[in-house]
């Protein structure tokens, strides 16, 4: 069965069957690189919760970790707090704020040190897309891939950001209900291994308004390609201070929709399978190493 199918058959076998017995027991770690404060983290987590699926514990950077990658400082001292949640609606979440980046998170809940191991990471919802090449750069992506290098599932969640509207939380974090069944029913079959999906949600404050769920490949959308240095100033150390700015009024607008952007615009949720340690398939490097051994 193709992915685009799976994801039809799961939507429809969790809204048709009740589920809460079957998953109540798995342990789910919510995750970010937005930090502690973001709302979206907490809609997530409260979402997941909610639908039944499962022990949900929050475990996220204390300040903004956004770009870290699977960045992951192991010699650093680091400080861990617990949290209450920003309102009540989130109440009875256990939440911890960690002065490290995504991965830090992810490889202290790993440990066991303040919950229950995890039976898979969801990371999100970020505060706009997660597309294209710019996955390896992102935090929220790489927190699900680190849970796959330590042999657990992962579900990275992005939300389209929409320049003066409200972020619709609502409809991303219903999304992340959908997929996390997916992601763990599949990583569980004999002779898988544990699957990770980033899903990108266009901006709506409307589940309905979606046109369903796409399976897409990444596009070649990269920030790197639109990035310039601003204005150099001086500092006390005798060197010089910048920072980098986008020129976003050349960011493309156009994409085919096989690709998680054209998907994400033509009104679909995009799910991009991804893996955090890939061999190219095809390249073939004897001929070039004998030379170096000869």
């Amino acid at each position: 069965m193709a992915l685009a199918d799976k994801l039809r058959y799961h939507a429809y076998e969790w809204n048709k069957h009740d589920t809460i017995g079957k998953w109540s027991m798995m342990q789910i770690l919510v995750t970010n690189d937005d930090g502690i404060d973001s709302l979206g983290l907490w809609h997530l987590a409260a979402a997941l919760r909610d639908m039944g699926l499962g022990q949900v514990t929050i475990i996220a950077p204390a300040e903004e970790q956004s770009g870290t990658s699977m960045s992951f400082p192991p010699r650093d001292e680091h400080a861990i707090r617990p949290v209450s949640p920003p309102d009540s609606i989130f109440a009875g979440i256990p939440a911890f704020a960690l002065d490290g980046t995504p991965v830090n998170c992810v490889t202290l809940a790993m440990l066991a040190v303040v919950a229950p191991r995890p039976d898979i990471i969801v990371s999100g919802i970020n505060r706009g897309l997660n597309s294209g090449r710019n996955v390896m750069l992102s935090g929220t992506v790489g927190a699900a891939m680190a849970g796959v290098v330590w042999g657990v599932p992962g579900l990275a969640v992005s939300a389209q950001y929409v320049r003066d509207e409200p972020m619709g939380w609502g409809s991303a974090a219903w999304a992340a209900t959908q997929m996390l069944p997916l992601v763990r029913d599949y990583s569980s079959s004999e002779g898988n291994h544990p699957l990770i999906l980033n899903v990108n949600v266009p901006h709506t404050h409307n589940p309905a308004k979606l046109r369903g769920f796409r399976q897409t490949v990444l596009s070649d959308f990269f920030y790197g390609s639109f990035i310039a240095v601003g204005e150099m100033m001086a500092n006390d150390q005798g060197g010089q201070r910048f920072r980098y700015t986008f020129d976003r009024s050349r960011f493309p607008t156009a994409f085919d929709e096989l690709t998680d952007d054209g998907a994400i615009r033509a009104g679909y949720v995009s799910v991009t399978p991804l893996t955090p340690l890939a061999v190219h398939p095809r390249i073939n490097l004897d001929g070039l190493l004998a030379i170096l051994r000869s």
